[in-house]
């Protein structure tokens, strides 16, 4: 009998059904049906998502991965999208359905102002551009300190870099992340198809046994399958980031599942079924008494801070100056939406580094929309007030348009602030 929540396998036409909500539940149930049905003999295999009414990153990315495994030893998989035409829109649009089958779905371009679609990386360069657009979404959309986004990328960095370094995964790694503006929160999930914690961390520790007893392993600091591949601090820090921020990092890998949260601490082995793979889901609240420190003195001497994004991308090599690069921007220069998102970095730049001065080199951007540059700069400078403005914003290498845009929009936002007084 079918049961609401769970997978199921209808044999008379091969096809494996999935429920109304997929979460990091439904891929222990995906995983049993689908051995069922290769069991069974089965060579070809349909995955219905028809019902689909509601999907989080931590049950979807297992399930592509553990599809790309099947796949890849031979077995045909035809999907079905989802009947609900806004979740069939956001299958297509955030590269799920593209990754669940290539061969039926192109690959969507289609970019989300608050969040990172579904993207796949198999090795270091493709690694950086993840994080790097990841970051990227985030400091266009939230106002955030800095050692938040220290903390943030810091994660980020060394769950994806222990897919490349310890999964032996052949389709590398799975990434989606979201932001939360109302909420003030930050949630990711990085998945892949790899041999899992146990397996790796055999290596370093043979006696292992089980996968949540490696789990358990992996998330204690300076515990590493093998030292020249790194500290081994990666899960045991987001660990304590996620807890410092009243967050929630989950870790699914084999037949282990465990769960932190503020409240409470899950351990679960999953009896009878393995997730050919591993997931990771972090959860980051933005708070402002955390220290990126703190949470990462494994050593007991509380000074280590890492670099992140703002020191290795936007800081100047030959000046104590931030630069940003407008022609790099992925926002567009016509619309207000985009000059809220950019004014939302520069004032995270700010933030980051109050005593530098923020470089805007405008070289390449031949024309912008006056309500962009209202948005943007208009609205920056009342914000900052003229003297703060003047002293750390320096506009470089305008065209006259450009120039005469943002001037106007000044003006006009001047003579507002007149009226209104």
């Amino acid at each position: 009998m079918r049961q609401r929540n769970n997978c199921y396998l209808k044999k008379s036409n091969r096809t494996i059904h999935i429920p109304e909500k997929i979460n990091s539940y439904t891929i222990i149930h995906f995983c049993s049906a689908i051995d069922y049905a290769i069991k069974l003999g089965f060579k070809k295999i349909t995955v219905d998502f028809g019902k689909v009414k509601k999907v989080f990153p931590n049950g979807i990315l297992p399930v592509i991965c553990t599809i790309d495994l099947h796949r890849d030893n031979g077995i045909e998989i035809y999907i079905k999208l989802p009947e609900k035409h806004d979740i069939r829109r956001l299958f297509r649009s955030v590269n799920w359905a593209h990754y669940l089958s290539p061969e039926q779905f192109d690959k969507s371009e289609s970019t989300y102002d608050k969040h990172l679609v579904t993207k796949r990386f198999e090795n270091a360069e493709e690694q950086k551009n993840v994080v790097d657009d990841f970051m990227d979404v985030v400091l266009r959309n939230m106002s955030i300190p800095k050692d938040i986004i220290s903390a943030l990328e810091w994660s980020i960095n060394e769950i994806t870099d222990n897919v490349l370094n310890h999964s032996e995964s052949k389709f590398g790694g799975l990434i989606q992340a979201s932001t939360y503006i109302k909420e003030q929160r930050i949630v990711f999930a990085v998945s892949d198809s790899g041999r899992g914690i146990l397996k790796s961390m055999q290596e370093g520790f043979p006696n292992l046994r089980t996968e949540l007893n490696a789990i358990g392993e992996a998330i204690k600091a300076g515990v590493t399958r093998n030292p020249k591949f790194g500290q081994g601090n990666g899960l045991a820090g987001s660990l304590r980031i996620t807890n410092l921020t009243a967050g929630s990092l989950e870790i699914l890998s084999g037949n282990g599942r465990l769960k932190v949260t503020e409240r409470e601490t899950i351990r679960k082995p999953l009896r009878n079924i393995s997730y050919n793979g591993t997931m990771v889901c972090g959860e980051i609240n933005i708070i402002d008494n955390f220290s990126i420190s703190e949470a990462l003195d494994f050593d007991g001497n509380g000074n280590y801070i890492p670099m992140d994004i703002i020191d290795t991308k936007y800081e100047m090599e030959d000046e104590d100056s931030l630069m940003i690069k407008m022609r790099e921007e992925t926002t567009g220069f016509g619309s207000r939406k985009s000059g809220v998102q950019i004014r939302t970095k520069i004032n995270n730049l700010i933030k980051a580094k109050p005593n530098y001065p923020i470089i805007i080199d405008w070289s390449g951007v031949p024309v912008i929309s006056s309500s962009f540059a209202d948005e943007f700069i208009g609205k920056l400078f009342l914000e900052m007030g003229a003297m703060y403005f003047m002293a750390t914003i320096k506009n470089r290498s305008m065209e006259n348009l450009v120039r005469g845009l943002l001037d106007k929009a000044i003006a006009q936002r001047l003579i507002q602030a007149l009226d209104e007084d």
